[in-house]
């Protein structure tokens, strides 16, 4: 079947692939169908496996075009976003439908478009397998061939426009706005994700993606990225006058955070910066260390991997979400996947997938136990409350007792924490040790300690199910007899998550991994030493040697604690390996310049000791009778 123009020309041909209605250019229908070993990965998955068995499939093929394409967390980047049930959204360069599967979750009416006739068909090959179809979402149609061959039939009255990192030459970009924003409603939405030619990952040893190449982005070598400031402009320029910028973290592909102008990141918030899982890179500077100082100076907005912009027509107060931060826990199993978002008001928890339900459940009840299990210390924990949701209408307020006005679980989907304003206990740690003043370190460690070990719900040590279920079975178990255990025990009570109140009182903000079955508090203790130590690996002081003297944990118990942080690991990714070892798995190398300086300096000092021995006449000779030259 063709489409006819009002010419009565044939230009596009159409097919049915379940429900989905695929359109295709004349260029795209005219272009090779060879299939690459990508191609038939991508085919072979899509068609025999569900989306939320698309984890192991991509972790056993080993495959940066696999992992890009059909990677759940790669649609982070929209789906916190507050898009009303029912809009009408056109997707460009939709690719194999991720982004796609999460607009149509919202309930969308969606057209999508791609160059790629083979990523088309495994979009609707895949959308035509999903929950979202089930769930009732509404009518989707793809369209395959370059944008200027299917803009024609596109609509003029899209609700919102998706747009990840589609931008080409200057050009270009400016005609693919231009025509984007005639095909809005003047009330509506372009959701635009783009590159940041000045990303600190450029500058630190990144290779520029659509090169291959180091710096290109940053020397201007005609290549597809811009700074956020030129955005801007380009937006102006094509009649977006109104601008919402958000910073998703890493990058754009897999956002694991979005900071926003509202609420920016912190020093030491910025930890996960080996990413480079579509080709080998130079390791030059400590990106964390960087990121820490440019935060202090207050340029993190100009250094951030990647930009989302909302942008729309001028005087759109919509642009404005009411999140102003979000983080994604989804490199784990689906039952424990979790999302936390921020509002100027309050926090928010919520699963990722339905299977984590429980896990939410088993949260609020951490709550209810641990506040009476410390009731008689300092030691609090941040209020929380069932909630409905995020949006205006849904959400329900809090009443003096910290329960919501319809005590109905059934009916609410996350919960809903106080926002807290005040320091960490990470950072307060961070400032003595940068003032060398590791007494105050001391002292905190000290009262934390006296917590832990002086909580109610004491209890000896079993090997119960639960405790093998999360820690596995420890072979040394006699190391933990007599040991005094926690039930219930959370066993995060790390630096992070402990915010310090103006009256001294010490708030944990995340009790997530609260279990109620006894596990030793010396456990807990040694997961706070362990971190600690982590973030400060060259301070003797910190060594986890010392650390464990002032603990008073035994070398032959820290053993035991160190297999049981593996098992707890593994419990949270759920069998999955986790997507940030991906980098690993893919083979993927990071070259430390510094170290190479060093072996460089090593192996120079070496041969000029060897000079005037006569090695080198030796070796010559050596080799010259091996190989008669």
């Amino acid at each position: 079947m063709h489409i006819q123009n009002n010419t009565g020309q044939m230009y596009m041909k159409s097919e049915t692939i379940g429900t989905v209605r695929l359109y295709i250019s004349k260029q795209a229908d005219c272009a090779p169908q060879t299939l690459g070993e990508d191609d038939r990965q991508l085919q072979q998955i899509v068609q025999n496996y569900r989306e939320d068995e698309y984890h192991s499939q991509i972790t056993l093929c080993k495959n940066w075009t696999v992992m890009y394409q059909l990677a759940e967390s790669r649609a982070n980047i929209i789906e916190w976003l507050e898009i009303p049930r029912y809009a009408k959204v056109l997707e460009i360069g939709a690719g194999c439908g991720t982004i796609t599967s999460a607009l149509r979750k919202k309930g969308a009416g969606l057209t999508c478009q791609d160059e790629n006739l083979h990523y088309c068909r495994l979009n609707a090959i895949r959308q035509n397998r999903s929950s979202a179809r089930e769930a009732g979402s509404r009518e989707l149609t793809i369209y395959a061939g370059p944008f200027e061959e299917c803009e024609a039939q596109f609509a003029d009255d899209y609700d919102v426009i998706v747009c990840m990192d589609a931008l080409l030459t200057e050009e270009k970009a400016q005609t693919l706005l231009a025509s984007l924003r005639r095909h809005l409603k003047p009330e509506g939405m372009l959701v635009l994700a783009a590159k940041n030619k000045f990303g600190l990952k450029y500058w630190a040893g990144n290779r520029e993606p659509h090169t291959d190449q180091y710096f290109a982005g940053l020397e201007n070598a005609g290549v597809r990225l811009y700074s956020g400031k030129r955005l801007q402009q380009l937006l102006e320029q094509t009649g977006f006058d109104s601008q919402e910028c958000y910073y998703p973290y890493p990058d754009e592909r897999f956002a694991l955070e979005i900071y926003s102008d509202r609420h920016l990141p912190k020093k030491g918030d910025l930890n996960y910066n080996i990413v480079n899982y579509e080709g080998d890179r130079f390791l030059l500077f400590d990106e964390q260390k960087v990121f820490d100082s440019i935060i202090e100076e207050g340029q993190f907005p100009f250094f951030a991997n990647a930009y989302l912009f909302l942008a729309g027509a001028k005087g759109r107060a919509q642009l404005k979400q009411e999140t102003v931060y979000v983080r994604y826990a989804t490199d784990r199993g689906r039952e424990h996947a979790v999302c936390t978002q921020i509002t100027e008001h309050a926090v928010y928890k919520r699963p990722m997938y339905a299977e984590g339900t429980a896990h939410i459940r088993h949260l609020y009840e951490a709550y209810e136990k641990l506040e009476k299990q410390y009731g008689q210390t300092k030691l609090k924990f941040n209020r929380c409350a069932w909630a409905a949701g995020l949006s205006g209408q849904n959400r329900l307020p809090l009443d003096a007792a910290g329960k919501d006005e319809s005590d109905s679980r059934e009916e609410h989907e996350c919960l809903r924490f106080e926002l807290l304003y005040a320091h960490t206990l990470q950072e307060q740690v961070e400032q003595a040790v940068a003032q060398g003043e590791l007494k105050k370190v001391f002292d905190i460690l000290h009262r934390m300690m006296q917590y832990i070990r002086n909580g109610s719900g004491q209890t000896p040590f079993q090997m119960t199910e639960g405790f093998q279920k999360v820690f596995g079975s420890i072979p040394d178990v006699q190391a933990l007899e007599g040991t005094a255990c926690s039930d219930p025990a959370d066993i995060d009570l790390i630096l992070p998550n402990i915010f310090i109140g103006e009256d001294g009182t010490w708030q944990v903000i995340d009790y997530e991994w609260t279990f109620f079955f006894p596990v030793p508090r010396n456990f807990i203790i040694y997961r706070t030493l362990f971190f600690l130590n982590h973030e400060n690996p060259r301070l003797e002081a910190l060594s986890m040697e010392h650390l464990l003297k002032l603990a008073e944990i035994a070398p032959k118990e820290a053993a035991v604690y160190a297999q049981m942080e593996q098992a707890f690991q593994q419990y949270v990714a759920g069998g999955l390996i986790p997507y940030r070892e991906m980098v690993n798995l893919l083979g993927r190398r990071f070259i430390d310049i510094v170290q190479l300086q060093q072996d460089y300096d090593r192996i120079a000092a070496q041969n000029e000791l060897l000079k005037g021995q006569g090695i080198w006449k030796a070796a010559r000779k050596i080799k010259r009778k091996l190989t008669g030259n």
